[in-house]
Order: structure tokens, then C-alpha cells, then sequence
């Protein structure tokens, strides 16, 4: 009897050694490996029969699966479906909300240098181009790796038309 509970256990122990954690994504994938842990903006975990930590954005991923049988959501999908649906676009300047995304080009948004846009509607105008150019490529994320206002004219007058506001970025996608 003995032999048979220590069998028991010993067995129990050798599954539960072997769990993984699943992390499935929003492009349809999953990962098997250990989270080790969950902060800001990426999650740190080590694929199964790996030794070496990795780390993967936050909104790549849409729930987690614990050895433990506990399923934790993590992001919903960006929803970027419809005529409106680039207003969804994340505009990020931290390298670790694409970890994980796909790389699909380079984005740009800016305005014109004669406008009749104060600085901040400029800022407001170049911030929607970035995100309809990611939209219209299939992204959901834009690193901003350049965002700059220009001055034209007289450095006075910082009314209506005197600047041009730039932003440039690189699109992601699940």
C-alpha cells in the first residue's frame, strides 16, 4: 500500500514538473514555456527546453494559461475594423510594446507648411496621418521613432500657419 502512494505521488510530481504556461497570441500562435514574470508593458518568459529568458509586448498577447490551470487575459485585440477603425492604431515611442509584433514597414504623418493649424491641431493632424498610413498597411501599432514641429517664417508669430508638425514611425502588426 505504501508502495503504491509513494507511486501515486511520485508520478503526480513528475506531471506537474513537466506543466507549461501557454501564451496565446492575437495572431492565432501559441507559446509553451514558463512566465517568469508580468510588468509594464512585456511579459518575461523561457520557452519550453530553453534556458534563456525572452521578453514579448503585452499587446501581442491575448491570455496566458498557467501550469496551475488559471487563465489570465492580458489585452483584448485592436480592433482596426471599419472606415474609423485607425483611430484604434497604439501610438508608442517604448521599443517594448512591439516585442513580439510583426515589422511591416515605415509610417509617416504630417502636416503642410502653410495651414491654417495652430501648433498643437498640427500635432493633433500629423499624430491621425501616422495612424491612417498604419491602418491602411494592416498595423496596429506605430513605434515613433521621429516626431519634430517645425517652425516657418517668423519665429514671432506662432499663430495660424507658421508650423509644420512631422512624425515617423514604423508599423507593426500581430
Amino acid at each position: 500500500m505504501k508502495k503504491i502512494i509513494l507511486l501515486s505521488c511520485f508520478l503526480l510530481l513528475a506531471i506537474t514538473g513537466k506543466a507549461q504556461d501557454i501564451l496565446t497570441m492575437h495572431n492565432g500562435s501559441s507559446i509553451e514555456g514558463k512566465v517568469l514574470s508580468i510588468d509594464g508593458a512585456a511579459i518575461t518568459f523561457v520557452y519550453k527546453g530553453e534556458d534563456l529568458s525572452q521578453k514579448i509586448s503585452k499587446i501581442a498577447i491575448n491570455t496566458i494559461k498557467f501550469a496551475s490551470g488559471r487563465k489570465q487575459v492580458i489585452t483584448e485585440r485592436i480592433n482596426i475594423e471599419g472606415k474609423d477603425g485607425f483611430k484604434n492604431v497604439i501610438l508608442t515611442k517604448n521599443p517594448e510594446d512591439v516585442e513580439g509584433l510583426t515589422r511591416i514597414g515605415e509610417v509617416k504623418g504630417k502636416t503642410a507648411f502653410i495651414s491654417y493649424r495652430t501648433g498643437a491641431n498640427a500635432d493633433k493632424k500629423s499624430e491621425e496621418r501616422l495612424k491612417e498610413d498604419c491602418f491602411n498597411i494592416g498595423g496596429v501599432v506605430v513605434l515613433v521613432t521621429e516626431d519634430k514641429d517645425y517652425d516657418v517664417g517668423n519665429r514671432l508669430n506662432k499663430g495660424l500657419g507658421s508650423s509644420q508638425a512631422r512624425m515617423v514611425g514604423v508599423a507593426y502588426k500581430y
